[in-house]
């Protein structure tokens, strides 16, 4: 009785710092969006040459993947997360100092390679911490990463009116650091707990992953091309300030564009919110299925149609209905493979870098060429496709 009560404690206080390391890093990767026509101020950037921090970020990201398909299902996914954490901190602390352009993209590239494995840590850590009960944690977990990115538009805009851009790198990076280091010390004292899988059976099993079952695997296949194009749709969340302010930087001001990102994330919290409560019963695939091809036929109406007031509400839906894709793709490659949920999740997480790489280097050129509104049109035709992909590919399971 009294070995389940510590395990308990164990296991709340594991889960609470992971949320607490999930909704900071969503704080600083989201706010970027906002702060992106500040910083093409501050560099003096064209589009093309904007995207370069993102692509530094993805490449990063994808460096990460490719090292998680082999580490991290090998090594103690509570103690790595707590170390990410700190280093994740750090690196956005020196982003803060606003150095000179070709070393923001050295540290973004660092960002993307601590934060993606951060990321994964967080929601491979709880995957393995509730088993069965996965669909709804790490639902509950992106609803916090959603979370953070409902405040990171007004906190990146307040920032700005109070320090500048950089100023809320600062504030994030600090916070993170210090809540590593209060980890650190709490889990060191009380210990960590116990995952669905037992130690004698992690250790047996993490030394033969079973790599070419992960790539022969039909449902991984469809998953790996749905993670490439859903890219389209992160790269909208993320851009969609600098395309309005591209469209008419008057009317788009900082201000309203923050706005329509909060209407964005609040949408996001709301389905993320949603999944949580009922992934186990509608399964995550139907709701992939269908969240993609809305998404894309709501964004090609809100660029024929380009009304500030329409994207405000077009925003807050665009969140509403594609706001948990990203945790519906992430529940199904864990389900895939659980005992090896890493693995799994990492190899659509390059198949995810590699499209984001692709939209921010296609886009950024038909941007500075004048066709930005139309390689958006495409990007949502694209987007569409997962309705085909799990519709007629990805054969579900019950989750």
């Amino acid at each position: 009785m009294k070995e389940n009560a510590l395990q308990h404690r164990r296991l709340m206080t594991a889960t609470i710092f992971t949320f607490i390391f999930m909704s900071g890093y969503a704080l600083t990767y989201t706010m970027l969006g906002t702060l992106l026509p500040s910083i093409i101020q501050h560099y003096s950037l064209s589009i093309s040459q904007a995207s370069y921090i993102n692509i530094a970020l993805e490449l990063g990201g994808t460096s990460a993947m490719v090292l998680a398909l082999f580490l991290l299902d090998r090594i103690n996914k509570g103690k790595a997360l707590l170390f990410m954490a700190l280093f994740f901190g750090l690196i956005s602390l020196y982003i803060g100092s606003a150095p000179p352009f070709v070393i923001l993209l050295a540290a973004r590239f660092f960002m993307g390679l601590v934060g993606s494995i951060l990321d994964n840590l967080c929601a491979t850590y709880i995957s393995d911490l509730y088993g069965e009960h996965r669909a709804r944690y790490v639902s509950i977990l992106h609803t916090l990463y959603a979370a953070g990115s409902l405040v990171a538009p007004k906190f990146a805009a307040l920032c700005y009116a109070m320090g500048g851009w950089s100023l809320a790198f600062l504030v994030t990076g600090g916070v993170m650091a210090v809540a590593a280091v209060l980890a650190v010390v709490i889990l060191r004292v009380m210990g960590f707990p116990r995952t669905s899988v037992s130690e004698q059976e992690q250790s047996k099993e993490k030394v033969r992953i079973p790599y070419k079952e992960i790539l022969r695997s039909r449902n991984m296949r469809w998953l790996c091309l749905a993670s490439f194009l859903f890219a389209g749709y992160s790269y909208v969340t993320m851009w969609l300030s600098t395309y309005l302010d591209w469209m008419d930087s008057s009317v788009y001001t900082v201000g309203f564009c923050s706005t329509i990102m909060t209407a964005s994330y609040i949408g996001s919290v709301l389905s993320r919110s949603w999944l949580a409560a009922v992934a186990e019963k509608i399964g995550s695939a139907a709701y992939l299925k269908w969240a993609s091809l809305l998404s894309g036929i709501l964004l090609i109406a809100l660029l024929i149609i380009q009304q500030p007031m329409v994207w405000l509400v077009g925003a807050f839906l665009y969140g509403l209905i594609g706001g948990a894709i990203y945790t519906g793709r992430f529940v199904l490659s864990c389900q895939e493979f659980p005992q090896f949920s890493a693995t799994a999740s990492s190899l659509t997480g390059v198949c995810s870098f590699g499209g984001n790489m692709v939209f921010n280097a296609v886009l950024g050129l038909a941007a500075d060429a004048g066709y930005y509104t139309q390689a958006l049109m495409v990007t949502a035709g694209l987007f569409m496709t997962g309705f085909l992909i799990f519709s007629f590919g990805y054969k579900a399971h019950r989750e």
